[in-house]
This record gives structure tokens, C-alpha cells and sequence, in this order.
């Protein structure tokens, strides 16, 4: 099968100990069995669904911050001394964002919980503060148990030590399935999904596609999974194209779906 990977597991953001990136430690990752041997029991996955942007924007300020080391220190000080403002309406939504990022690498427990009750109220920088949470927590944990942990993050986010991701099925011919190939694609992906020790959380059938959102371990090779389902369901009518969308980036919209269909006419593949 020939599948079109919107992202694959390469769209990890990786983060260890004591919270700055693995490449400045002079650690580079080479697979994901070097990852998980790495992390042992202390690998963590922020479960909650945070734009990448989002994320990509929280890590390239803490690693811009942690390169001034004197002002770093000076901050950190600063703001562990002022925790207070984050509650403030008067401070400024771009200081909070740095508060937030460097109070999340302060192995103290009154900032965990400091921003912990932050992360519970209606805010703009709710999703930032749920990064700087899980930060914080893992630091924590580092610490207790003297081994740095590893902090796994993607747009969809996961569950325990899985990972999420959405999948779009296209049909053969474009119009509704019917109710037994709706039954066999449902079946056959919850059983394929359940064998490589995953979850299945949804699964919708739409005029063009079907798609799902499921959990799937970390070590998962996904191309070869996902063309077992198609070629077992292709066993009962030939009714679902090659190709098809996988990404642990975000739900695509069905603006997003139809525009890569009207786009490519059908999915193309890469490798």
C-alpha cells in the first residue's frame, strides 16, 4: 500500500530532565526503541490536544530564555518571588507566557501547584500552561526518583504510553458505504488496532471517507498495520482506496479533507 502521511511518529517534540531539548544535552534519538530504553519507566505523554504551534512556540522560547544563563537565573528568581502575577489581570499575557515557562523548570512543588490551579481557570494561555504543567510534573518526578524523564508531545496528544492519531479512509467510489462494509471497515480496524494493544475512540462514516481517532503505542509501525485493515476489508468488495491520510498533527476539518481531494483528486503517495 501506498499510503499519504500527513505526519508519522517524526512529529514528536522531545524534551528530558531537567527540560531542555535532547539535542543541546549532545543526545540525538535514533529510533524509538533507543527512545524508550532511554526514558525506562519515567516516559511521559501530554495527553491533552495542543496545537503544534502552540508547542513549537513554548519550546523555542525556553530554549531561547535558557541560553542566557545569568538572566535566566535573574528570572527565575524574579518570578518565583512574584508567582503571584500569574493570577494578576493587570500582567501582561507575553510575561505570564515566560513565567510560565521558566516557573515550569523550577523543581519546587508550590510552583507545580502554582501552576496547576493556573491551568484550571478559563484563560487564553490555558494550552501553554498545560504544557508548562506537564513540564513541571516531570521535573518533579525526575527529581523523586532521580532519573530524568523523557516528555513526549504531539498536536493530538495520547494516553498513558499511547499515542493519538486521526486516519481518514477513502472509498473506492465516492458515495456512502453500505451498512455490512461500514460494519466490516469498524470491525476490522478495532480488531487490527486491539491486536497492536490500541484504542479505537471514534469512528464516523461520511459520504466520501470514513474517519477514525485511535491510540496506538508508541512502537507501532503504522504502514504496515494500516494496510492489513485495508487489504482485509478489500477482501469483501474491493471498496477502500490505497491511500489514505494519517496524522497525530490534528483532526482535519472536512474543508481540510475535500481540499486535499479536490487538490490531488485522490490522495497521492510519498515515502
Amino acid at each position: 500500500m501506498s499510503s499519504f502521511f500527513l505526519s508519522e511518529n517524526n512529529n514528536l517534540t522531545l524534551s528530558q530532565g531537567n527540560i531542555l531539548n535532547m539535542e543541546k544535552q549532545g543526545k540525538k534519538i535514533e529510533d524509538i526503541d533507543q527512545l524508550l530504553a532511554m526514558a525506562g519507566s519515567n516516559l511521559n505523554i501530554l495527553e491533552e490536544e495542543v496545537d503544534i504551534k502552540v508547542q513549537k512556540e513554548y519550546f523555542e522560547m525556553l530554549n531561547s530564555l535558557a541560553r542566557e544563563t545569568k538572566n535566566y537565573q535573574a528570572l527565575s528568581k524574579q518570578y518565583l518571588e512574584n508567582i503571584n502575577d500569574l493570577f494578576d489581570e493587570n500582567i501582561t499575557l507575553e510575561i505570564k507566557k515566560r513565567m510560565l515557562v521558566v516557573l515550569a523548570t523550577l523543581d519546587e512543588v508550590t510552583v507545580y501547584r502554582a501552576i496547576e490551579n493556573f491551568s484550571k481557570q478559563a484563560s487564553p494561555l490555558q494550552k501553554w500552561s498545560i504544557i508548562a504543567l506537564q513540564q513541571s510534573r516531570i521535573l518533579l518526578q525526575s527529581t523523586l526518583l532521580d532519573d530524568p524523564g523523557i516528555f513526549i508531545s504531539t498536536g493530538l496528544g495520547g494516553h498513558g504510553l499511547l499515542l493519538r492519531y486521526f486516519c481518514v479512509f477513502f472509498y473506492k467510489i465516492p458515495e456512502h458505504l453500505p451498512a455490512y462494509q461500514q460494519n466490516i471497515l469498524k470491525n476490522e480496524t478495532e480488531a487490527a488496532i486491539h491486536k497492536a494493544k490500541g484504542q479505537v475512540e471514534f469512528m464516523e462514516f461520511k459520504k466520501e471517507y470514513a474517519t477514525t481517532l485511535l491510540l496506538l503505542p508508541l512502537t507501532t509501525e503504522l504502514r504496515s498495520l494500516f494496510t492489513g485493515i485495508i487489504d482485509e476489508c478489500n477482501e469483501f468488495g474491493h471498496f477502500l482506496h490505497e491511500n489514505m491520510i494519517i496524522t497525530n498533527v490534528k483532526k482535519l476539518s472536512e474543508e481540510e479533507i475535500h481540499q486535499l481531494l479536490s487538490n490531488k483528486n485522490k490522495p497521492t503517495s510519498i515515502s
